[in-house]
């Protein structure tokens, strides 16, 4: 059977081949998955439980339920965020595909900073448009002149998007307001449309979290309620920003995924009021746990976001995954988010008995590639 010349590029991810191989393994420590280890909130799961036995069970408006924009609008207004539009969508994946169909074709460059949550290049060859990588090694930070230089070897003429994202999968870096503030300046500047991937905004372990669309009414923020509230499967999520793409969105979402599913949008309006400062906090100390550990072992920038580090390999790639599987720890090798694959990304959503063995198997497989140089 012949498929679409597009499937040449599509195939099962790094992460979800570890995620099988975990499944062979007697007692792996899985550090590759990016799942919160809790549960969601009881008081979430009764309402998901109560709109579907009150009968919300149909489709809902395709941008959501009015209830849950309501929601968006207010909690967003809390951050000094103010959005044109809001609309509901099938998690942050789901968003962002939308808005790159909205805004990119084969006339337009989507630039996308190095390393890179792992689907963006995905989702960018569904559009046709071509992909710029930027460079942000050795920091893992996107400067204003890392852009500049970046749109100064791009063909005149041509549409800009750049998909930004903080808190970073992988690296855990975040940007701080006034990073962000001189990065949106810079990008109005350049002409850039901006989708802001702020998933992991309410990790944000040593300051507050400052979005993009506060500083650029244009730009698109694309956030879920997955991560935070232990709800990844149920696939809710928001986009705000200008009514006009907004709409866009919201039309093509029509005929792609209808709606996001009721109940969920019910769930979500119950979210938004709960609190998640323990849960948050947790994650902080297992944040502070992984880079102590680890830094005198690894290379390591420490994550001031998100629930992943990104340290560099001790030794090369093929050598370091051989090392970790025989010892059955998984990560995702750093080839799987960027140009790169000089690093590897660990997930420390996991018990801290298992985060615990986890970084003892780590520093295991350091010592025997420091053995195996010597």
């Amino acid at each position: 059977m012949k498929l679409a010349d597009r499937m040449q590029f599509y195939d099962m991810s790094g992460v979800r081949k570890l995620f099988e191989l975990a499944a062979k393994m007697k007692d792996p420590v899985d550090l590759s998955l990016g799942l919160p280890d809790f549960d969601a909130p009881q008081r979430i799961k009764d309402s998901a439980m109560e709109a579907i036995q009150k009968g919300k069970n149909r489709y809902t408006m395709a941008a959501g339920i009015p209830e849950l924009r309501k929601a968006i609008e207010q909690d967003l207004m809390r951050e000094g965020v103010n959005a044109e539009a809001t609309m509901a969508i099938s998690g942050a994946s789901g968003g962002l595909v939308l808005a790159l169909l909205a805004l990119a074709d084969s006339d337009t460059e989507v630039l996308v900073p190095d390393p890179y949550f792992i689907t963006y290049p995905h989702m960018v060859r569904l559009t046709g448009a071509p992909i710029r990588f930027i460079d942000t090694y050795p920091d893992f930070r996107l400067t204003p002149e890392k852009l500049q230089t970046a749109v100064n070897q791009m063909p005149k003429g041509k549409r800009r998007v750049l998909i930004f994202n903080s808190p970073v999968n992988p690296s855990g870096i975040a940007y701080r307001a006034e990073e962000i503030r001189e990065l949106a300046s810079c990008a109005r500047l350049l002409d850039l449309q901006v989708i802001s991937d702020e998933v992991y905004n309410q990790f944000s372990y040593d300051f507050s979290h400052h979005s993009w669309l506060k500083h650029d009414s244009t730009a698109i923020l694309i956030r879920t309620f997955g991560k935070t509230w232990g709800m990844t499967g149920w696939r809710c999520g928001y986009a705000a920003g200008p009514k006009a793409v907004i709409d866009a969105m919201t039309a093509l979402q029509q005929f792609i995924y209808v709606c996001v599913n009721a109940p969920s949008q019910w769930a979500s309006v119950v979210a938004l009021q709960t609190e998640m400062k323990k849960e948050i906090e947790s994650y902080r100390k297992k944040r502070d746990f992984i880079y102590e550990q680890l830094k005198g072992a690894f290379k390591i920038a420490k994550p001031e976001g998100a629930f992943y580090a990104f340290p560099e390999m001790p030794c090369n790639a093929e050598r370091f995954q051989q090392e970790c599987l025989k010892r059955e720890v998984l990560i995702v090798p750093g080839g799987a988010f960027s140009q790169r694959n000089t690093h590897f990304r660990i997930s420390f959503a996991l018990s801290d008995e298992k985060l615990k063995r986890g970084v003892e198997l780590l520093l295991d497989v350091a010592r025997a590639c420091q053995k195996a140089a010597a």
